[in-house]
């Protein structure tokens, strides 16, 4: 029999039937063989005023459904509507549920056929999509959806996606199905029948092979591009700039020459074929990623070595990859391989995946991770995490399903040739640019088995971030979660988890009479139940010191008498861990010697073992290192919000100065080094840039090449003369004043505007002050650490609305790219000085004493003037941009190192002005 499906959306007062809330819109769009052929909707009268909010949010007023039917008068045709089909929505608990509760309310029986969430089989069918929000949907898929958040539109768009959704399933191979229909009995929805109905009707012919496809053991895959070599060219770089211009400009006739590039890509070329290390400022609008990858290919085409280019972030990365590296290929005469390699960890080891997959126990979260993946694997040729949009529970089920150098020889083995960190190991031995991050190129150069060319060319991008990276690696993290984790996973043995299994392979082997269990069984519940203090105890203690709602960082130091009950648990700790290692490495022991061969289940068990025995003897170092022998060059602290007692702990520790370090040890040694970013220089000068790498007498070229924006045209800056000075008031009556200052600069810019804070504290303090103030309710505010969502989600929001206003704190300082009008206010709140006690802060700067120097001079100016100079940097991208600073804190005017800050930037006209002149200034300008 043909399946009927009808799609419903519904649009209501609230979220709450049970609470009063009722439908205000209903919507049903009816699909059958694959077509729709009818569709239905109402506006309803709910009985009640609709919300100032869910008028902004449907367009859907009082006015609207002033003269609507009642829910009861239509309450029988939406029953007979939906009677005897599949109930579809985006979303499908939520609309059903408020329906079911109306239609029960006006005396209807409840529905109780199949449904369909198309959220659920979006996930599945859609693994890479930014999101899974209608609209997001909608625009991927370049469906019709005109009126987002109306019902009528909501529901046409579902169908339309329903459709599209169906067409991606039947283009997945049988084989694919089959697996996915095992695992779909563990979803909310009945994503099963659709699924059975697409095997059925794929089966009932002759199914048709894609040729992109590869199926190997019961997979199915995306066929990878031949790894073939790239055929050498002779080729020889352009040392004259008009051929390079000419070059340029043949793959882009609007080039315009800029001497700043230029000079960049002649100098690179130098340090190369010199084997010389270089440090280089480029301004922002230079063209930084084509002066460095340019003369990086010539290099590397012409010695028949790669170059590496590593940056801090990801999002850098993936710019460089998706938009850079083709632009480059279209300015060369000749082709190259450029390709990204990241750490183990982000790719997927198809063995553990294959041995996952015959595991019967899934929990929804598993269960749905499970299919995004089988249908990834149609559609990747890297394996990269990446790529998927996993949910928290998948992120958690991927620690298990990740690339490790830890499976046993024999498990891999089937795989090594699919198996994706092999085939990218593979790929980078034959590239000309290796793109990679800071964090895994440090984490590769501490291994024997290097990737990377021990001596070898390097670029280092976000240069500024290299201290910060290298103390990072250096360092190790302890938090409740993640130790939790892995007890929950070794379990006890009649939790039936992995030690459990352990027992029975050793019972089933004769290597045991089971009685040893019940003591491992005992230390393990007094280390879990111990643990569980330890963070409960210092979660307390950081309350007392933090009383605020907003993540602190805390200094940790074990003479300090307040930690004394702590180091005497972390000692039982140490001693607990020590036995259940020891023992746990004898049972592994006994089962790897033995003479009869395991399984492979039980080689997989054993495995994971390994890899928890692991994680259970850092846990142990890191516990011993942080409450009782802590080394004097390191630096210890807690970060703490009592938003999550104990759940929000992490202990860090990390070197005071890890980059000096790695560089004698490591990037010394390469033949070529460049160090670029966009901020590097301080008072014309890059001494505190080299200090911090430890770098001083080491002999570099350096150049600074200043941006060819003609900034005095572009920018205004603005320092209210009415604001009292920052130092006299406390973080809530400061807040209180800017916050008027921030709303009228708001009102004036007609939103558009980003307000930049140095503290967790004094962004929400501000934050909600202008919220409660109402004066602001036609803006949409975005806070970070309020709001929810990613840094990268935040700001696609922020694009999206025209009125808005983005409240950041330190990420949103730098790496923040808004061309065009959706950014044309600034606001810094306040300089950006490290507070004092901020633990790297107060080591780097107790150090400075000791060496005789002034911290502030040497360290916390320097640092500040940098990162001032970063948030300047957020609001001009392009030469069309035009823009308003606005800074808050008037030490820039009146302090005696206010000078400093105002030549950090580029030359500018600075206006001081009343919040009414302030206000005036900026409509004129913008």
């Amino acid at each position: 029999m043909m399946q009927r499906y009808v799609v419903v959306d519904l649009e209501t007062t609230g979220n709450s039937p049970k609470k009063g809330d009722r439908i205000i819109q209903f919507a049903g769009v009816v699909i059958e063989n694959d077509q729709i052929v009818d569709e239905y909707s109402t506006f309803i009268h709910p009985g009640q005023e609709i919300s100032l909010f869910i008028e902004e949010l449907t367009g859907i007023s009082n006015e609207t459904v002033k003269n609507a039917p009642d829910f009861e008068d239509v309450a029988e045709n939406i029953a007979r509507l939906i009677e005897g089909a599949c109930f579809v929505a985006h979303n499908v608990l939520f609309d059903l549920s408020f329906l079911q509760e109306e239609l029960v309310r006006c005396g209807f029986e409840p529905f109780y056929g199949s449904t369909l969430d198309t959220v659920e089989l979006a996930k599945i069918l859609k693994p890479t999509s930014d999101g899974y929000k209608l609209h997001q949907l909608a625009k991927e898929e370049n469906l019709d959806h005109s009126r987002p958040h109306q019902a009528d539109s909501d529901a046409y768009a579902t169908a339309l996606l329903l459709l599209e959704l169906k067409k991606k399933l039947m283009n997945l191979p049988v084989m694919t199905l089959k697996q996915l229909y095992r695992l779909s009995f563990s979803l909310q929805s009945e994503v099963s029948e659709l699924i059975d109905a697409c095997i059925a009707s794929k089966l009932a012919k002759a199914e048709v092979h894609s040729p992109n496809l590869i199926t190997y053991r019961g997979l199915a895959f995306k066929k990878a591009e031949n790894e073939g070599d790239h055929k050498d060219t002779e080729s020889k770089f352009p040392l004259d700039d008009e051929e390079k211009i000419a070059m340029l400009q043949s793959a882009f006739p609007a080039f315009e020459a800029r001497s700043g590039q230029l000079d960049m890509m002649n100098m690179i070329h130098h340090s190369f074929e010199s084997s010389q290390d270089a440090i280089i400022e480029a301004g922002t609008g230079i063209g930084k990623s084509i002066g460095y990858l340019l003369p990086a290919v010539y290099f590397a085409k012409k010695h028949h070595k790669p170059v590496v280019v590593s940056t801090y972030t990801l999002q850098l990365q993936d710019q460089l990859l998706q938009n850079e590296v083709p632009k480059l290929k279209k300015i060369l005469p000749f082709t190259f391989q450029a390709v990204l390699l990241k750490g183990r960890s982000n790719y997927l080891s198809l063995a553990k995946f294959e041995r996952a997959l015959r595991e019967k126990e899934d929990n929804y979260e598993t269960a749905l991770t499970k299919m995004q993946i089988l249908v990834w694997l149609t559609e990747t040729v890297t394996g990269d995490k990446d790529e998927l949009n996993l949910t928290s529970g998948g992120q958690l089920f991927w620690n298990r399903l990740q690339s490790d150098g830890l499976t046993y020889a024999g498990l891999k083995q089937p795989w090594i040739e699919l198996d994706f960190f092999e085939r990218a190991k593979r790929t980078a031995a034959k590239a000309d640019i290796i793109i990679t991050n800071h964090s895994f190129l440090m984490t590769d150069l501490l291994t024997e088995d290097a990737l990377i060319p021990k001596k070898g060319y390097l670029v280092l991008d976000e240069a500024h971030h290299l201290e910060q990276a290298a103390s990072k690696q250096l360092g190790s993290r302890l938090n409740y979660i993640s130790v939790k984790t892995v007890l929950n996973r070794l379990g006890t043995s009649d939790q039936k988890q992995l030690l459990y299994k352990l027992d029975r392979m050793l019972l089933n082997n004769g290597l045991t009479d089971g009685k040893s269990m019940h003591e491992l069984d005992q230390r393990l519940s007094d280390f879990s139940y111990e643990f569980e203090q330890l963070f409960y105890y210092i979660s307390n203690q950081a309350e007392k010191l933090s009383r605020s709602m907003s993540p602190k960082r805390l200094s940790f130091k074990i003479d300090d008498g307040r930690w004394g009950k702590a180091i005497l648990v972390a000692e039982r700790l140490v001693d607990l861990l020590g036995y259940i290692i020891t023992e746990i490495e004898k049972r592994l022991a006994l089962l790897l010697n033995n003479e009869s061969p395991l399984g492979k289940n039980s080689l997989f068990h054993l495995n994971d073992i390994e890899v928890l025995l692991g994680h259970l003897q850092d846990t142990r170092d890191s516990l011993h290192e942080f409450f009782i022998k802590p080394h004097e060059e390191n630096i210890y602290w807690l970060d703490y919000t009592n938003a999550a007692p104990q759940h929000g702990v992490t202990l860090t520790v990390q070197p005071i100065a890890g980059s000096k370090r790695l560089w004698d040890s490591y990037f010394g040694r390469q033949k070529s080094v460049v160090m670029t970013s966009a901020t590097l220089v301080v008072k014309n000068s890059f001494k505190y840039f080299k200090e911090q790498l430890g770098l001083e007498n080491e002999p570099m070229q350096t150049a600074s090449l200043p941006s060819p924006f003609p900034y005095k045209e572009l920018v205004k800056v603005l320092v209210p003369n009415d604001l009292p000075d920052i130092n006299c008031l406390s973080v809530e009556e400061f807040s209180e004043t800017a916050a008027n200052h921030i709303i009228a600069a708001a009102q004036a810019a007609k939103g558009r505007m980003m307000v930049l804070f140095t503290s967790h504290e004094m962004l929400r303090a501000t934050y909600h002050s202008i919220k409660d103030s109402g004066v602001l309710d036609e803006f949409t505010l975005f806070a970070q650490g309020i709001s929810g969502g990613s840094r990268m989600r935040l700001l696609r929001n922020f694009q999206n609305f025209e009125k808005a206003v983005l409240f950041g704190t330190t990420s949103l300082w730098e790496g923040v790219d808004i061309p065009g009008e959706d950014l044309s206010c600034l606001i810094i709140v306040r300089l950006p000085f490290s507070p004092p006690d901020e633990p790297v802060t107060a080591a780097k700067c107790q150090l400075l004493e000791k060496q005789g120097r002034n911290p502030f001079s040497a360290y916390s100016l320097p640092e500040a003037l940098l990162r001032f100079r970063q948030g300047f940097g957020r609001l001009i991208r392009t030469p069309e941009d035009k823009g308003i600073l606005v800074i808050l804190d008037r030490r820039i005017i009146t302090a005696k190192y206010g000078p400093e800050f105002q030549k950090a930037i580029p030359a500018v006209d600075w206006h001081q002005a009343s919040i009414t002149e302030m206000a005036e200034m900026i409509e004129e300008w913008i």
